[in-house]
């Protein structure tokens, strides 16, 4: 009898042993396909946050062409200009807004006819919003000027060229053409994170040289249009078209708050051509952030230029 019990509880402690492997193989896989469940939710939602994304691009693409339709100038008082703070979507909510970008320093500008003057105005932007000295804010503009031009002579006395980044570690050479992203600049001698946090509301980098529109430009840059402007010129600059944008820029020119400043009207506009996209989408459990710079046409067509769901 002693070799039967033996054996029945051999069996018996066997038998227990399978079963545990049951289970914990059974709520391994059962674990493996709810994770893999929740992927494959999370990227169905992910996708459809994408293509509300794409949906909204063509529906802010109309929006722009009515707009072109209806208006000969660009402001900040028009529809386009309107934050969408909450929209319910299938599944999910949008916000976002359209942002001018000819209303920001266009960066390219730096390789244009009158670099000069482009050079000394984001010298100015640098000053004033970074709140930097005028060394490191001189060292700022020049370094980016070379960073865009094709040759590789520094502009003197601060700029920089190959033989000042290839000797960085890690070690890189300048683009030598325009900037693709205004977050290259983050690259530039004498930027650093806090001063590209400064700049980056009131920069951007756009295919072609562009002016500022005057109607959308943030007090900084109003601020930066002529030397020696204080910044309470931009202040009541932007007060100023509150009340009533400009219809043209001989219009901007009469305003008080500029009288005696000699200012390159050649620099500025009341129209745009380039728009930023930008905004959350929010599906599920799934959220992406969306950048889609837009460029309208002067026929009032538009396409779009580039997006991401990272940076501008």
């Amino acid at each position: 009898m002693k070799p039967d019990r033996y054996q029945r509880g051999v069996a018996l402690l066997t038998a227990m042993l399978i079963v545990a492997l049951v289970a914990i193989i059974g709520a391994s896989m059962l674990s493996q396909m709810n994770l893999a469940l929740h992927r494959s939710g999370n990227i169905w939602q992910s996708e459809q946050a994408w293509w509300y994304a794409v949906g909204i691009e063509n529906w802010l693409g109309k929006l722009l062409r009515q707009d072109a339709e209806n208006s000969d100038i660009d402001s900040l008082d028009e529809a386009w200009a309107q934050p969408v703070d909450y929209l319910p979507l299938d599944g999910g909510a949008l916000q976002g807004r359209l942002i001018d970008l000819q209303g920001r320093f266009n960066l390219n500008n730096l390789s244009g006819s009158d670099v000069d003057a482009a050079q000394e105005q984001f010298q100015r932007l640098i000053e004033l919003v970074a709140d930097t000295d005028q060394i490191t804010a001189r060292t700022i503009a020049a370094s980016t000027r070379d960073w865009l031009d094709a040759d590789i002579n520094p502009t003197l006395p601060d700029g920089a060229e190959d033989d000042y980044y290839l000797g960085l570690n890690p070690a890189y050479r300048t683009a030598n053409t325009l900037m693709a992203s205004a977050s290259e600049l983050r690259l530039v001698k004498g930027v650093t994170p806090a001063i590209y946090a400064a700049l980056q509301p009131y920069i951007c980098a756009l295919p072609q040289l562009t002016a500022i529109n005057v109607n959308t430009a943030p007090a900084p840059i109003l601020a930066t249009l002529a030397p020696e402007l204080p910044a309470s010129t931009g202040e009541a600059l932007v007060e100023s078209r509150a009340d009533e944008p400009w219809e043209s820029i001989d219009a901007f020119l009469q305003d008080p708050a500029l009288a005696g400043r000699d200012i390159d009207a050649n620099r500025l506009d009341v129209v745009t051509h380039y728009f930023l996209a930008t905004g959350q989408i929010t599906v599920d459990r799934a959220q992406i952030q969306f950048f889609s710079v837009l460029e309208r046409g002067d026929n009032g067509a538009v396409r779009t230029l580039r997006h991401s769901t990272n940076v501008e």
